[in-house]
């Protein structure tokens, strides 16, 4: 039987915001923006969020301005990264949904917010969706055809349950499509942190129901310059700051304490695992971090027990040594 219902027209779909924060990238930009545009969603604006960028990144943007979709706006100072995204977000964005794109990953798929936005139609607009979840392929510059492709789970979530397994449900900041207004009203990115686009998701989970399609829409390219991979330990002391303001919120938000205190501890001790296998030198992590998770977080120390753990701590301690040892052990894949 077929169904009476007529398409939306492109006016009538709900419109979505594609930011585009960006600090002197201009090697990667044009990749970004031109990944944007090639999206077939027709209700669509792009936003490229200049952050007082010093070389040729607002060039490089300005060639594609003849469409209408895209808006370049340079910002008088550098704010930051995460301030950035706030203004953008706050002052810039029309959009009833938002979706981030950092100025050096870009969209796999040219169809990534139609389809999206079609699961959110399916679901029904009105109702208590908060994200949309997709996923994206990791791809290394210095590992040439390396590319892991992340894929867990598809259909709709509560949100609570995406949260407490998100050591393995998760996804990118540039795969996750969500309400400009639910966002706004709890402060996101409220967080001057490595994290912030972590706590600022994971607090919206607790929101409503998330949908996760399964699709690989977009791609985080690791260049070696990435806020993620050039941290320093004390920056990532401070990212735990996105566990303890998510379980304090989830608290305010009625949730049992019994059910997020597991949660707590093993996002900590994946959080200490992470730090410990940085590429940081080992005085650094003697020094900051292990005085700061055996003060704190006593059970966090646990994380760094695991064998694996401790042949990545010999590596890291004697790289000169183990220098051909190290790229073996990475080639097989003891991750």
């Amino acid at each position: 039987m077929k169904s009476d219902r007529q398409p939306m027209t492109a006016t009538q779909l709900p419109k979505v915001s594609v930011m585009i924060p960006t600090f002197n990238q201009e090697r990667f930009i044009a990749r970004s923006v031109e990944s944007a545009l090639r999206q077939d969603y027709p209700n669509l604006e792009i936003i490229v969020a200049d952050d007082c960028s010093t070389d040729n990144t607002g060039g490089v943007v300005r060639q594609y301005l003849a469409d209408a979709r895209l808006v370049y706006c340079k910002n008088e100072t550098n704010l930051g990264r995460v301030a950035n995204y706030r203004k953008t977000l706050y002052e810039r964005v029309n959009g009833v949904w938002v979706l981030n794109l950092d100025g050096d990953d870009y969209f796999y798929a040219d169809d990534a917010i139609s389809c999206m936005i079609a699961e959110i139609l399916r679901h029904g607009e009105g109702t208590a969706v908060a994200v949309v979840g997709s996923y994206v392929a990791v791809i290394d510059e210095k590992v040439p055809g390396r590319q892991p492709f992340e894929n867990y789970a598809t259909g709709v979530f509560p949100g609570l349950e995406i949260l407490l397994n998100w050591d393995r449900l998760s996804f990118g900041h540039l795969a996750t499509l969500y309400r400009a207004e639910l966002a706004k009203s709890i402060d996101y990115y409220r967080s001057n942190t490595i994290s912030s686009d972590w706590e600022s998701i994971l607090r919206l989970l607790l929101h409503g129901d998330v949908i996760v399609t399964g699709k690989i829409i977009g791609v985080w390219s690791i260049h070696g310059n990435n806020a993620t991979i050039t941290r320093s330990i004390a920056q990532g002391i401070l990212d735990y700051s996105y566990i303890e303001d998510t379980h304090r919120y989830g608290l305010q938000r009625g949730i049992d304490g019994r059910i997020l205190a597991p949660w707590r501890k093993k996002m900590i001790r994946l959080h200490t695992k992470t730090l410990w296998m940085s590429n940081v030198r080992i005085s650094d992590k003697l020094k900051v971090l292990l005085p700061h998770v055996v003060r704190t977080y006593p059970f966090a120390v646990t994380a760094l027990l695991s064998p694996k753990a401790s042949v990545k701590m010999a590596l890291n301690i004697c790289p000169p040594f183990f220098f051909k040892l190290r790229a073996v052990y990475r080639h097989i894949g003891m991750r």
